[in-house]
């Protein structure tokens, strides 16, 4: 990919999504599909960054009075659905859904991070010493391989552009804006560390958004990318509207 003078191809991205509405004193920020993506397509997915059971604190526990010493928490729910994500699948990998059933998270399109900590509480730091992940802002190489995959039969001649968020990028005269092929994201987000927020092709048939700050990556298309993508066994994904909330505000529901 090579960087991209022509800022004017952004605009529609741009000037296309919603405004963040201005929030008054006392009120929570709030943040919707919209606000990232244009409001235009017909089916929305949300991608949700991949979680990992982590089995050093279940293989190597510190003693009662350790964990006394240093007020680290029980947390068995969490340590009970890992133990048994273990002895029952060959690989790491946690679905988010199943982590939602086992800790009596609803699977709705609105799912946060934000949620399981809620329902940990009062010891919501108990979650990384079990479960690595989701990660914030960016998408693990196998994440980002298979997107290239399942987007490339919607992308003619496989020719893209793709945007870095300037967030991470302040202070440095690094390009924000590239062109070129889509096998080439993966190779190019290396020496950024993380994947470009914007990718979507010349035609605009689509538009992929991982923000820097959210767990979870939103893609807007027709129905059949969306649904490429629902069944997908490498991602997990669920469907959303362009009015779905995705901020971690957001309430969370009773089951």
């Amino acid at each position: 990919m090579q960087p991209c003078s022509e800022n004017a191809v952004f605009e529609w991205i741009q000037h296309g999504r919603v405004a963040f509405q201005p929030r008054s004193e006392g009120q929570q920020w709030q943040a919707r599909v919209c606000n990232l993506i244009p409001p235009t397509f017909k089916r929305y997915a949300k991608v949700l960054h991949r979680l990992d059971a982590h089995y050093e604190n279940i293989d190597q526990p510190l003693s009662q009075p350790e964990l006394a010493i240093l007020h680290i928490p029980d947390c068995a729910p969490v340590r009970d659905f890992v133990e048994t994500k273990r002895k029952t699948s060959p690989t790491t990998r946690v679905l988010w859904k199943e982590a939602a059933e086992s800790l009596n998270v609803p699977f709705r399109p609105e799912i946060n991070h934000q949620w399981f900590v809620e329902r940990l509480r009062p010891h919501p730091e108990c979650w990384p010493r079990f479960i690595y992940g989701p990660a914030e802002g960016g998408l693990e190489d196998e994440e980002c391989s298979e997107l290239v995959r399942v987007l490339a039969p919607f992308t003619p001649s496989g020719e893209c552009f793709v945007r870095f968020s300037e967030i991470p990028l302040l202070g440095t005269d690094a390009p924000l804006l590239f062109d070129g092929h889509l096998d080439e994201i993966k190779q190019l987000a290396e020496p950024y560390h993380f994947t470009p927020e914007y990718w979507w092709p010349a035609n605009q048939s689509w538009c992929l958004c991982s923000d820097y700050d959210l767990d979870f990556t939103i893609i807007g298309g027709d129905a059949q990318l969306v649904e490429a993508l629902l069944r997908n066994e490498v991602l997990e994904s669920i469907e959303v509207t362009s009015n779905t909330r995705i901020d971690s505000f957001v309430t969370m529901p009773e089951i």
